[in-house]
C-alpha cells in the first residue's frame, strides 16, 4: 500500500473529532473506520489498517456493559513497526478533552504514579501519560513488543 493511504488511515485515526476517543460507542467507530473484523466477543472490536511497508497495525476497542469504549489500542501484527507519529496522533486524540487539566502528567521511567486507586510505576520502555481525576490513562510500550494503549478505571476494575 502507497505511503499517500497510510497517511489518510492515520489522519483519520488523529483528525476525526471528540468520537475518536475513549468513551464513544461501536456505531461511532464503524462509522469512521467500516465494520470491524469479526467480533468474537460483544466487549469488543478490531480493525486492522495498512502501513506503508504494506504490513499492518491492529486498532482494538474494548467496550463496557453499556456499550461505550472503556480501552482502545494500537498495535503492529508481526513484523510491522509503530511509528511515532502514529502513537503521538492516538495519544493527541486522547488528551485533547483534558488538555486544559492541572492533573494531567506525563511520567518518567521510574516515576511512580496512582490511576484508578492502584499504584505504579513508569518502566523503563514506557512513556506514560496520566490524568487519575480524569479518568485517562495512556501508555506507549516502545520496547520489543510495542503498543499504544489508552484505558479508564473501568477497564482496571
Amino acid at each position: 500500500m502507497n505511503r499517500a493511504l497510510v497517511l489518510v488511515a492515520l489522519a483519520c485515526l488523529a483528525a476525526t473529532s471528540a468520537e475518536a476517543r475513549l468513551g464513544e460507542t461501536l456505531e461511532k467507530l464503524k462509522e469512521r473506520y467500516g465494520k470491524p473484523q469479526t467480533q468474537l466477543k460483544k466487549e469488543s472490536a478490531t480493525w486492522f489498517f495498512d502501513t506503508d511497508d504494506e504490513k499492518q497495525l491492529v486498532f482494538t476497542a474494548t467496550f463496557n456493559d453499556k456499550g461505550l469504549v472503556i480501552a482502545e489500542g494500537l498495535k503492529p501484527v508481526r513484523y510491522a513497526r509503530l511509528t511515532r507519529e502514529s502513537v503521538q496522533a492516538f495519544i493527541d486524540l486522547q488528551v485533547q478533552p483534558f488538555a486544559g487539566s492541572k492533573t494531567l502528567r506525563s511520567m518518567k521511567p521510574g516515576e511512580q504514579y496512582t490511576f484508578a486507586g492502584k499504584a505504579y510505576t513508569c518502566a523503563a520502555t514506557e512513556l506514560v501519560i496520566v490524568d487519575d481525576a480524569n479518568g485517562i490513562l495512556i501508555v506507549w510500550n516502545n520496547g520489543a513488543d510495542p503498543f499504544v494503549l489508552a484505558v479508564t478505571p473501568q477497564m482496571l476494575h
